[in-house]
């Protein structure tokens, strides 16, 4: 397996574990995150299919995280509803980080060994898109771990300088 098929083997898992974490909230706020998070590792997947078979690539465009999280999380907050979950939860984000992380390394390993200018910035762009996504899982995992603390906390403003 070359790293453009174990790049795309690593996005689409991802995408397969946000879809199931958002089949598996009631939440809106929360299931559009994962939705949103899923989206985002299918374009990524895509990328690298062009760079395995060699094709131009496209500008990566990146959603605007900061202003999504802001959102999402002030939609949370604004609710004003009791929030309780599961110990199970928490595990389910800290896992979506540590899967992030794992990615983040890997892609910022495999940039340092292209020759292709553009490649190697493709993988360097993605990796910072998947540090994104680490922090954001982080952050839910310890909003769900603390649900009403954490909203109130200086945490959930300072989630959004993290990304």
């Amino acid at each position: 397996m070359n790293v453009y098929q174990y790049a795309m083997r690593m996005e689409n898992e991802a995408e397969r574990y946000y879809r199931e974490l958002a089949d598996g909230i009631s939440d809106t706020s929360i299931k559009n995150m994962f939705t949103m998070l899923a989206d985002e590792e299918v374009k990524h997947f895509k990328i690298f299919e062009k760079m395995s078979q060699d094709i131009e690539l496209p500008n990566i465009q990146s959603i605007d995280m900061e202003a999504k999280v802001k959102e999402i999380f002030s939609n949370i907050k604004a609710c004003n509803r009791r929030y309780s979950f599961t110990d199970e939860q928490v595990s389910f984000y800290e896992k979506a980080a540590k899967i992030e992380d794992v990615a983040v390394k890997f892609y910022e390993e495999k940039a340092e060994e292209m020759t292709d200018i553009s490649q190697k910035e493709a993988f360097l762009k993605i990796a910072k898109e998947e540090k994104k996504h680490k922090v954001l899982m982080q952050n839910l995992a310890n909003f769900v771990a603390s649900p009403d603390s954490w909203l109130e906390s200086a945490e959930f403003y300072s989630i959004v300088k993290e990304i």
